[in-house]
């Protein structure tokens, strides 16, 4: 049983039980089995708002969960945490849903002291907007509160690092967790149609509005495209999965490695190949570690530059990789060029 364990672990294991019923509800029987007694053990503002969420939301399958936020409701005048008492809120109205018979008093007696004697506004202004809501109908209330109980999608980011990186790289930036890679691939290719007219005009904006580049930094990255070789177009959109099929399939047509100090600002590196129409496929974020981002631009002849930056932690050197579609050597080095002036205006590269 849960309240057996040693004390100091009980708040970090209820804790992990709420992400893990979250993450995997099939988790949940077993929870919720576990946690009767366990609120004798938890006295910080964190353990108390992940156990007073498992009772709110999973209270219907633990038979004393009333109980349990009975406690919590008789010493609601000597809670030190005004986020404890807000999450209790929530969690009672939840549960007088699925248990009203045994919540209907407590409920009242919760409501009445944070409306009429609790000081902190954040926990009143929560009990007027529940007073309001349940006085609006029990469906309405169902409408706002319940919400779904677990998002087992989120699982996916758990075994990433067992699988190819070509597989899940490309997932960077992007909304297929959301949508999933098929209706995400429709997605994108619809977006890029209905806009990629306007794109010209977006991307000139863009450069002029944005305030993480200098002035002189800005006129030295669109110089960078004025090549008599290389004219990129604006309104290249590839899709992710287009982009890692592309890629495997061609051959590293040069790489070359440039010295770098300090961290890498995606935000700031993303907006700057905007300006030159390179646009990102897929961009690790600020801190990580290697830190990778793959991008790709078209030419106006048609032919595709694929790019991987990647810098690892143990050194200081940007390795460029870059692939394309048609052997044109003239037109790579002019393509190199230009995305050499990008990272050196943006980034912190030795001189």
């Amino acid at each position: 049983m849960l309240c057996s364990c040693i004390l100091g672990y009980v708040v970090v294991v209820v804790q992990t039980f709420r992400d893990l019923v979250w993450l995997c509800p099939q988790c949940t029987e077993a929870v919720c089995q576990a946690l009767p007694g366990c609120e004798e053990n938890i006295q910080d503002s964190e353990g108390k708002q992940a156990l007073i969420w498992l009772l709110g939301v999973h209270g219907e399958k633990i038979p004393n969960a009333p109980y349990i936020l009975e406690d919590f409701v008789e010493n609601v005048k000597s809670e030190t945490f005004p986020a404890v008492k807000m999450e209790l809120l929530t969690a009672l109205v939840r549960l007088f849903l699925s248990r009203p018979a045994e919540c209907q008093d407590m409920l009242g007696r919760l409501l009445y002291y944070c409306i009429e004697e609790e000081k902190d506004m954040a926990v009143r202004d929560r009990g007027l907007f529940y007073y309001h809501l349940l006085l609006v109908g029990i469906d309405e209330v169902k409408r706002i509160l319940c919400s779904p109980k677990s998002d087992p999608s989120l699982g996916l980011l758990e075994d990433q690092a067992e699988r190819p990186v070509n597989s899940w790289a490309s997932d960077f930036n992007t909304l297929v967790p959301v949508y999933g890679k098929a209706r995400w691939a429709t997605i994108s290719k619809c977006v890029g149609a209905e806009h990629g007219g306007s794109e010209r005009s977006h991307t000139a904006s863009f450069a002029v509005s944005g305030h993480l580049i200098s002035e002189e930094n800005k006129g030295r990255v669109q110089e960078a495209p004025d090549s008599e070789t290389l004219m990129l177009v604006p309104n290249c959109h590839l899709t992710a999965e287009y982009f890692e099929k592309t890629w495997l399939s061609l051959e590293v047509a040069h790489q070359q490695v440039l010295p770098w100090q300090g961290e890498v600002h995606p935000d700031t590196l993303q907006m700057a190949l905007q300006v030159v129409n390179i646009q990102t496929i897929a961009m690790s974020r600020a801190g990580s570690q290697p830190w990778k981002a793959y991008l790709s631009a078209q030419d106006d002849t048609g032919c595709l530059f694929l790019t991987e930056l990647l810098l690892e932690s143990e050194n200081s050197e940007m390795q460029i990789s870059v692939k394309q579609s048609e052997a044109r050597t003239e037109t790579l080095n002019s393509f190199m060029s230009v995305l050499e002036t990008v990272i050196g205006t943006i980034g912190d590269i030795k001189s």
